[in-house]
């Protein structure tokens, strides 16, 4: 279901040329107060409105007619900003490791990345720079997971990442541990083989530690341990999950509280402690996490590919994407921008 490449790699070519396909870099900024950022630039991200739907119809649409860009802000384990922007294809553009979305560009280079984002959305313009500085990552030492369709690229060790991001009326900063990946597929991830997918990461002592699950329709899981050295070296090792039991969320989402990884002499338990986003197919997740070097603060992933763009939920989804040129949802403004004022800017008073 899944194959673990390595950053000089090109990324899968014909991803974005691929019906149903889907290429996507991730950015993750935490510290340990709960703050942080994470940044999405995608083609084909599944999570759009009426793309994984028409892949199940058989009439998928190519990645790179369906580029975005996706920012959350988070305070103190709250998302106090959100958008999931839309872009004509022509406006957005990869050019080896760089990419640009509109006005803002992301340079991944080295383990490193340098990004300055500029984006009009409810709320405003929000402008700024993330930072994150980090051991450039060395080929992986072993791949327990192969598959040619689907590829998975950590691309940095432990990192340290800063966020400077402002608009008219109020300012997000901040610094901590930080982590960049990208994956890319040559179909939709049904058809790739993953029903669900669960994900954690964390900083314990010199490396950074990476639980990666997957369950395909049947109920069977390819499961992963990775460790990524302070010096970039990186282990990959086949990993159990140890059944524990689940929870449904308001809407239905299976999820664990606690989810446990063994992998030959090491194992990884990710124990849930708040859920800043709980939605109908997505989870992301605060943790403590245990392993054999000890404890440290991490953070999480659950994600159902199945419960992705239903019919009940896709003009839910559609009232949170901003499309620069239109046309937008009236309701947009109460669900993206900046959390504060929303009600005042859906009522025109603000």
């Amino acid at each position: 279901m899944l194959r673990i490449t390595n950053p000089s790699d090109t990324p899968l070519p014909g991803a974005l040329q691929s019906p149903g396909g889907f290429s996507w870099w991730y950015v993750d900024l935490l510290d340990d107060r709960g703050n942080g950022v994470v940044a999405i630039a995608s083609w084909g991200l599944p999570f759009l409105p009426g793309y994984a739907s028409a892949a199940r119809r058989g009439k998928a649409r190519e990645a790179g007619e369906r580029p975005s860009i996706a920012l959350s802000i988070y305070e103190a384990g709250v998302c106090v900003y959100y958008l999931l922007q839309e872009l004509p294809p022509d406006q957005a553009a990869a050019d080896g490791h760089s990419l640009t979305f509109g006005r803002s560009t992301l340079a991944f280079t080295n383990g490193s990345l340098d990004a300055r984002l500029d984006l009009d959305g409810p709320g405003g313009r929000l402008q700024g720079t993330l930072q994150v500085r980090g051991t450039p990552r060395q080929p992986v030492d072993a791949a327990p997971l192969d598959h040619d369709q689907h590829e998975w690229c950590p691309l940095s060790g432990p990192a340290h990442g800063r966020w400077n991001l402002e608009m008219s009326d109020r300012s997000f900063s901040g610094e901590g541990s930080a982590y960049i990946d990208r994956n890319a597929g040559l179909a939709s991830l049904e058809d790739l083989g993953v029903a669900r997918w669960t994900w954690a990461r964390a900083v314990v002592g010199d490396r950074t530690r990476i639980a990666y699950a997957l369950w395909n329709a049947q109920g069977e899981c390819k499961a992963t341990l990775v460790d990524i050295h302070a010096d970039g070296r990186c282990e990959a090792r086949p990993a159990q999950v140890v059944t524990t039991p689940e929870r449904s969320n308001l809407w239905g989402l299976r999820w664990r509280p606690t989810l446990s990884l063994v992998a030959e002499d090491r194992w990884m338990q990710v124990h849930v402690e708040h859920r800043p986003d709980d939605g109908p197919f997505y989870q992301r997740t605060l943790c403590k996490v245990g392993t054999e070097l000890g404890t440290a603060p991490g953070v999480g992933e659950v994600c159902d590919t199945h419960r992705i763009d239903r019919d009940w939920q896709r003009p839910l989804i559609a009232m949170c994407v901003h499309r620069p040129e239109g046309p937008n949802s009236m309701w947009l403004p109460l669900f993206a921008g900046p959390r504060q004022g929303r009600i005042a800017r859906l009522l025109g008073v603000a």
